[in-house]
């Protein structure tokens, strides 16, 4: 079959979920990246569990997490660069091949070391695929329809966050961790070999013998050129923040303050989902009738009172519902700020998306640190109250500043 065998069809000025899904190169793109959504939350259970399994501590675990944060915030801008001067299509299938060997090459690592080293060098590949995904998507649909395809990827985020660990503990346990991993790398392969198929439009980029720092210091002028790009980008690193200082510290509030334990705890992670899947459905419905700048306002500031509040609950039913809150904000935020992004021309547009990227990891590098040192030096209280103002000064500063605009 051949690459047009799958086409985009024509922008149209129809809007909203049906006219995203009407677009079969977008259709196949979602669900394909669905299917690696769930793989990457069946590999994250997997290599918790041989981590764990080897070393017995906690320790090497949070040192496998950071693993996924770090190259966000050293290579999401540069790799954006490349993304710009590459066809992103290729891109995308050879990021998913490389990471489906990766992955097969996991149970041959017989040295904790390697195995560290083979995660790292995946979620550098990743890199590229991120930002390459996020500047195809506006190529796929009508301009109108871009919130709500924007908005179908957060649903199929949220969705594998609520199955994939699920899947993976079933496989694990019925075949062997091993089996987890044979399992994540097909969900690599399918999604390779479907964005092969596709005919992805894409300018073509002229040659010649442009220097990275040029290129990427383009990036950073276009950016600070536009103010809706700045908000936008501003709302990212906070809403990571509060959610990674969220993740830190939720179970301290779960054990310290509320006395519910581990199955709590998990409640409480849950309820974030819950409100993230809203937030997915409801910002691309909402996106059509209200300007998405305020929108994502909005959600920075519910995230801002929902941590704000959350030390000063006594019963977890009041924390399960702020939790929902704050991950109905989050995935609010999210969805407003990436298609304010891609508004971004298209020869730039791999750059906005991988200054995002790195500014997403440097959120939540920053929460991941600092969150738990700071929660024994000022108390877990302090951490949330001070993150959930910083939103919420975010939010209205934002404001005032459209406002004198």
């Amino acid at each position: 079959m051949t690459e047009q065998a799958i086409s985009p069809t024509p922008p149209q000025s129809r809007a909203g979920f049906i006219a995203a899904l009407q677009q079969p190169a977008f259709l196949v793109l979602w669900l394909s990246e669905a299917l690696s959504l769930i793989g990457d939350r069946l590999l994250i259970v997997a290599l918790v569990m041989l981590v764990y399994e080897r070393t017995h501590s906690a320790t090497a675990i949070g040192i496998l997490m950071m693993f996924k944060a770090v190259p966000s915030l050293l290579l999401g801008s540069v790799a954006g660069v490349f993304v710009d001067r590459w066809n992103r299509k290729w891109v995308m299938v050879a990021s998913n091949l490389i990471q489906g060997l990766l992955v097969l090459l996991i149970p041959f690592a017989d040295a904790l070391p390697l195995v560290f080293a083979l995660y790292l060098a995946m979620s550098v590949v990743n890199q590229f695929f991120v930002p390459a995904r996020a500047a195809t998507i506006p190529d796929l649909v009508p301009p109108a329809a871009l919130m709500a395809a924007n908005s179908l990827f957060a649903t199929a985020f949220v969705g594998a966050i609520a199955v994939g660990p699920a899947i993976g503990g079933w496989i694990i346990e019925r075949f062997g961790i091993n089996a987890a991993f044979y399992a994540d790398a097909a969900t690599f392969l399918v999604p390779a070999l479907a964005v092969g198929m596709l005919a992805i439009p894409q300018a073509r980029r002229t040659p010649g013998n442009r220097k990275l720092g040029a290129d990427l210091g383009q990036g950073l002028a276009y950016a600070r050129s536009r103010t809706d790009i700045l908000t936008a980008l501003a709302l990212i690193a906070a809403a990571f923040l509060v959610m990674g200082t969220t993740s830190v510290l939720g179970v301290i509030i779960a054990q310290d303050a509320l006395h519910v334990g581990a199955g709590g705890f998990g409640l409480m992670m849950s309820a974030m989902g819950v409100g993230m899947l809203f937030g997915a459905v409801v910002a691309g419905w909402l996106g059509r009738k209200i300007n998405r700048a305020w929108l994502g306002v909005a959600g920075i500031v519910i995230m801002g009172l929902a941590t704000l509040a959350l030390p000063w609950v006594a019963q977890i039913n009041l924390a399960i519902t702020l939790l929902v809150l704050s991950g109905f904000g989050m995935v609010t935020v999210q969805v407003c700020s990436q298609t304010t992004l891609q508004s971004a021309p298209e020869d730039l547009r791999g750059r906005v998306m991988g200054l995002a990227q790195a500014i997403n990891g440097g959120a939540q590098f920053l929460a991941t640190a600092l969150a738990g040192v700071l929660a024994e030096q000022m108390g877990t209280a302090a951490v949330l109250m001070g993150v959930g103002l910083m939103a919420i000064v975010t939010g209205f500063t934002i404001t005032l500043q459209k406002r004198k605009n």
